[in-house]
């Protein structure tokens, strides 16, 4: 794999890992890995960056997606990154094409100064624009393929358009005959059994030819119309029903998947298998007999995982979720800028019943000491503009309970019921009652010196500050986003999930020193920065439940006459635990006996270790074929000795000098191999 980052820096990548490749018909074409930094890569791993390129099996994607993690003091990069052809969404086309075209032209036009080159392999009629353009060059591609009923393969930048890809294949998969298993995805949502279709127009407005198509499901499913099809390119009724049949959805749309391991072991030679294959799928339980597409393939093609295949008679398009992603980016851009108006539909329901009302009423103006509008189906209803301000009356003008002057504004509770508002700043006492004696207050800011509620209701509360006064060293609360933070001086408790994806942070902090508590997928992390971390426990001791693992030293703390000091752990390559004791040689041998409960702990099975320390004049020793699991003999002249024995512990047998790093990203690892 090669990385190349945006001002050309290339090099060769090592030590990544978790390499998963995913390619669906007409859709996402992508790539993912995990990397580590180590010295071999201590060059490419800064290039392992956002919009940097990769280079793999000859096909170049572009980097989308980067989380950074450290898994103790090694840094690791999780990375998405999505094919160049995706690229074309951010080239735009500002003019654009009218009238009758080919595919041929429209995709000169979608292409043009992109650097891309294509083909178009089969043919397909030409069809009638209203405007082919003013979108970015993925999308014109995407309506290409919808108006013509196209498919692409994706080369790096050369493409081929298909009416279908992929081949007929022999193959055919049926339960219980050569495989065991099959999960079935069924949808209904799309299902019709009835389409007409509408060609070409004669001057009068009526149809040159229109055709009509019942599936048979229309016994199953009754009648289920379709949107009609309108295509002045037909005026043959033979092609226009062809047309029709091509776009309806007749029968269930359904997928399934299986891995490589088992349609090989069905015959099936996978590697053979591309996107768009065709082949026959019988499964009698699931009401499955129908011809199939491979419709995706994920395989990791540096690991022993299984390619995973989907098969099914439709298809998810991935470049139309793209193209239709960067409109809604584009509408959005354009409202927040002013450019475009926000829809009427998307405004609050409360909006839309006043505007409504307001763009509807029948009113009566009557100039009295102002404007008085006047509702003339009900005449106590009535509005005054005058040099005073604004007034709203329910009984004929008698008094005003909503109003609008100079000195401020009176809404009656009865009127508003609830108050929304961005920012609310007043400086005396805010009292709301309702019908249930509690007040609900729905805004963005509110700023006073009381707030005075029975119970005060928000509903989602986000971006505040609460704190005894203006000095922000005094103690006080503040929430932003999903960050919690209470301080007091320099001591501060800080709750945070937003620094990594899945990540939550617990901060203890006084001055410069703070105490961690992190949680990141499935890892826990306990630290201290600026200071020792330590760990009492004053009535009792500390169990540690699972591995523990150390990169410092790990000591007994032993109370001398010059204070404590620190008595080291005696270390082993592997996993051994010992015993000893004392015994004497009498008439050449003496029968030790291993200690039953330490027996429990340790394997004695296989071979463990004696070792013998004389007490006086003489050679001992220990035969190999005097040692069994439940004591061993030591032999020689007649003296007393000690001994120590080590053995294996008890399922621990075969670990030796483990790999620390790569237990520490396992986790990581696995979780974005999945992901």
């Amino acid at each position: 794999m090669i990385v190349t980052n945006l001002t050309g820096e290339t090099e060769l990548l090592a030590d990544y890992t978790s390499l998963k490749r995913t390619r669906k018909v007409n859709g996402d074409y992508s790539l993912s890995f995990v990397i580590l930094k180590t010295e071999k890569n201590a060059h490419s791993y800064p290039l392992v960056e956002e919009e940097s390129i990769v280079e793999y099996d000859g096909q170049q994607y572009r980097i989308k997606d980067v989380t950074e993690v450290l898994a103790g003091i090694t840094p690791i990069k999780t990375v998405q990154a999505s094919h160049i052809f995706f690229d074309l969404v951010d080239t735009y086309k500002y003019d654009y094409l009218w009238n009758t075209q080919n595919i041929q032209a429209c995709l000169n036009f979608a292409l043009a100064g992109t650097g891309y080159t294509f083909e178009v392999i089969d043919s397909f009629p030409s069809s009638i624009f209203e405007k082919f353009g003013e979108d970015n060059s993925l999308s014109l591609v995407q309506k290409a393929l919808d108006v013509f009923g196209a498919e692409v393969q994706i080369n790096n930048k050369h493409l081929k358009f298909y009416r279908q890809i992929g081949t007929d294949t022999e193959i055919q998969i049926r339960y219980g005959y050569n495989i065991k298993t099959l999960e079935k995805y069924v949808n209904t949502n799309n299902l019709s059994t009835r389409i007409r279709g509408f060609g070409k127009k004669n001057e009068d407005g009526s149809y040159v030819v229109t055709a009509e198509y019942i599936s048979p499901n229309a016994a199953i499913y009754g009648i289920r119309d379709a949107n009609p099809i309108y295509d002045e390119r037909y005026t043959i009724y033979e092609e226009l029903l062809e047309r029709i049949k091509s776009e309806i959805i007749e029968e269930p749309q359904f997928s399934f998947k299986l891995d490589a391991l088992e349609m090989k072991k069905a015959g099936v030679l996978t590697d053979q298998l591309s996107e768009g294959d065709r082949l026959f799928v019988i499964h009698d339980p699931l009401n499955i007999d129908s011809i199939a597409r491979v419709l995706e393939i994920v395989d990791y093609p540096e690991s022993s995982n299984p390619a995973e295949y989907t098969f099914g008679n439709f298809k998810n398009n991935f470049v139309s979720e793209m193209a239709g992603f960067q409109k809604t980016k584009d509408s959005v851009d354009a409202i927040l800028n002013g450019e475009q108006k926000l829809p009427y539909s998307a405004l609050d329901d409360a909006v839309i019943r006043a505007t409504e009302a307001l763009t509807s009423a029948m009113t009566e103006l009557i100039f009295d000491n102002g404007i008085i509008a006047r509702d003339p189906s009900n005449p106590n209803r009535l509005v005054l503009i005058n040099s005073k301000g604004i007034g709203i009356s329910d009984n004929g003008g008698a008094t005003f309970k909503e109003a609008i002057t100079a000195d401020g504004f009176v809404l009656s509770a009865g009127a508003i019921g609830q108050l929304k508002a961005n920012n609310i700043d007043v400086t005396g006492l805010i009292r709301g009652i309702n019908d249930e004696g509690m007040t609900t207050i729905d805004g963005g800011r509110i700023t006073t010196n009381s707030i005075d509620v029975k119970k005060l209701i928000a509903g989602i509360l986000t971006g505040f500050i609460i704190q005894t006064d203006i000095n922000p060293n005094n103690p006080r609360l503040y929430m932003g986003g999903s960050k919690f933070e209470a301080t007091n001086g320099s001591g501060k408790i800080t709750i945070d999930t937003m620094d990594w994806v899945g990540y939550a942070g617990l901060t203890v902090q006084s001055g410069s020193v703070d105490a961690r508590l992190q949680a990141y997928n499935d890892r826990t992390m306990l630290s201290s920065n600026g200071a020792p971390l330590e760990i009492w426990a004053l009535n009792g001791g500390v169990d540690v439940v699972g591995d523990f693992s150390v990169s410092g030293s790990k000591n007994a703390k032993v109370a001398t006459s010059l204070g404590y000091v620190n008595v080291s752990a005696y270390e082993t390559a592997e996993y051994y635990f010992g015993d000893m004791g004392r015994g004497e040689v009498v008439e050449g041998q003496c029968i030790i006996e291993i200690e039953s409960l330490f027996k429990e702990t340790v394997n004695t099975n296989i071979e463990y270790e004696v070792f013998l320390t004389p007490y006086g004049r003489g050679v001992i020793y220990v035969d190999p074929d005097d040692m069994t699991p439940d004591y061993f003999i030591v032999r020689g002249d007649d003296i007393p000795f000690a001994y120590e024995i080590k053995a294996k512990r008890l399922g621990y047998e075969d670990v030796r000098l483990e790999l620390t790093n790569e237990s520490e990203v396992e986790d990581i690892v696995q979780n974005a191999s999945q992901n």
